[in-house]
């Protein structure tokens, strides 16, 4: 106690010392509130007091209404699937064949206010909910089911900051979305009726006219906080969080899009991993336990009536179980090809096919996956939009999979399109698990498979736009007809399954 005193008596004599010595340099200079007391505590005086708060009253502001934009979104779809038992996560011995049917529906409004040229407050909530959810345990109404905990949410709530500190620096911090190229990596999700967000910040620096850099980090997972007032514990900041980091260059050279990328995943969304305890990794997704480091590019090109793609991405690091080292090397990699023809004929057709590719692992079967270990093969494919890849039943994500598929577009008309799509699906690995769209385990694969067909699926889809392209209605239909995996895993049962829907949209 008396060191704290004798070094507290000296500073605060040091820096008396200082300020009577420049005194008389200062005396000709104010500071923007002389008349009122210089100590002010640290968090009022971090706010801009431009408005005051009110102890009262609410806070006035001067507001242009020509500044504000409002935008906005409904959607109503019903859907149905038949075997739908066939699609929860279980042995496929223990196969149940309900039947689904259930209707959607999302309103977002969006609001944009313009404070400045290069400041702007962007908020968007949603209402996501399904008509007619009970609670069978209750009877009562269920919150959402697809885990937002209530029909209201923030969707999207952000400040944007062009020329932040720098010329041609633009900062976005707050809940936004993130999407890059084709969806495969980073997406918004908007076929599910809550969606993808991030809660994080996010730069672009316009290096050149044509070559920016992107560069963010997300919280995707917060395990110290139990509310959003706080009630954070102590001593636990870093365990349970998940985090990523990344790094993109996309750039165009005439008709040729080059997108390279470099992401870091510290922990992740999927497991627990709280106190340094027990627990596990759930298969698939992104594990708790983990420090994954993601390169690849995506490369995008049309030469008259020809365009391609193609996207690649490697995976390296350590992951473990929950609680447990991080002592499992990461080595995967995920592969995707396309390339199409659109021919210059009325409805103009295009015919087009594809490959996809991603690696397994032979120990994360159902035993060593649900202890976090055994995956590290297994490539992660983070967040993206897979509703329009691999087949539009949601069966498949890019992870232990090997798929070839082939469609036709056409436009009959300047308002509306129509495609038939197919796809073959294979796993890479026969000892690895089945991962559906979700990138959770699909089907849990059983011991001693031997086989990795999985079957095969068809979409036809028909979209109409009209109203001056405010409302969009879809008709859709697939079938899936089931593979020798499914086939020898049910018993020889069928496990075909047919789905379909609806949907209107209207959007301004």
């Amino acid at each position: 106690m008396r060191t704290f005193y004798r070094t507290f008596t000296r500073l605060t004599a040091a820096a008396l010392i200082m300020a009577m010595s420049a005194a008389p340099g200062l005396a000709a200079k104010t500071t923007p509130a002389t008349d009122k007391n210089t100590n002010v505590p640290a968090v009022p005086r971090a706010i801009p007091d431009l408005v005051p708060y009110g102890q009262f009253d609410p806070p006035k502001g001067a507001f242009d209404l020509s500044k504000l934009t409002i935008s906005g979104d409904m959607r109503v779809r019903p859907e149905f699937r038949t075997n739908g038992g066939f699609g929860v996560n279980q042995a496929m011995t223990a196969r149940a064949n309900d039947d689904a049917f259930f209707t959607q529906q999302l309103i977002r409004l969006g609001f944009n206010y313009d404070l400045s040229p290069d400041v702007v407050f962007f908020l968007q909530p949603q209402v996501s909910s399904n008509w007619g959810t009970i609670d069978p345990d209750t009877g009562s109404g269920a919150i959402n089911p697809n885990g937002t905990g209530s029909d209201l949410f923030l969707r999207q709530g952000f400040m944007l900051i062009r020329n932040f500190l720098v010329p041609n620096l633009t900062l976005k911090a707050g809940r936004q979305l993130v999407v890059w190229g084709n969806h495969r990596i980073f997406g918004h999700f908007d076929w599910n009726n809550v969606g993808f967000a991030f809660d994080g910040v996010t730069m672009r620096y316009q290096m050149t006219p044509d070559i920016p850099l992107e560069l963010g980090w997300l919280r995707v997972a917060e395990q110290n906080c139990n509310d959003s007032a706080g009630a954070c514990a102590n001593g636990r900041a870093h365990l349970g969080d998940g985090d990523i980091l990344f790094a993109r260059l996309p750039m165009k050279f005439g008709a040729v899009a080059f997108e390279p990328a470099y992401i870091y995943e510290d922990g992740g969304a999927s497991g627990t991993n709280i106190g340094g305890g027990g627990g596990t990794n759930a298969p698939g997704g992104q594990p708790g336990n983990q420090q994954r480091h993601t390169v690849g590019a995506r490369i995008a090109g049309k030469a008259g009536i020809v365009d391609a793609t193609g996207e690649g991405y490697w995976q390296f690091g350590e992951m473990g179980a929950v609680g447990g080292p991080s002592n499992e090397r990461i080595n995967a990699l995920a592969v995707h090809v396309d390339g199409g023809v659109t021919l210059p004929v009325p409805m103009q057709p295009r015919i087009g096919a594809e490959f996809n590719y991603a690696t397994g692992s032979s120990d994360c079967n159902a035993a060593n996956g649900a202890a976090g270990t055994g995956c590290g093969h297994t490539f992660s494919q983070l967040v993206p939009t897979n509703h329009i890849h691999f087949g539009y039943m949601d069966l498949m994500s890019w992870q232990n999979m090997l798929t070839y598929g082939g469609n036709l577009q056409l436009r009959p008309t300047a308002d509306s399109h129509f495609e038939i799509a197919g796809h073959i699906m294979r796993l890479a690995n026969k000892n690895d698990q089945w991962y559906g769209a979700n990138q959770a385990v699909f089907k849990t694969t059983p011991a001693g498979n031997n086989e990795k067909s999985l079957g095969g699926e068809i979409d036809v889809v028909y979209t109409l736009f009209f109203q001056n392209n405010k409302v969009g209605w879809q008709l859709g239909y697939g079938h899936f007809f089931d593979g020798d995996y499914v086939k020898k895993g049910s018993g020889g049962q069928s496990s075909d399954q047919n789905w379909g829907y609806t949907q209107l949209w209207i959007n301004f």
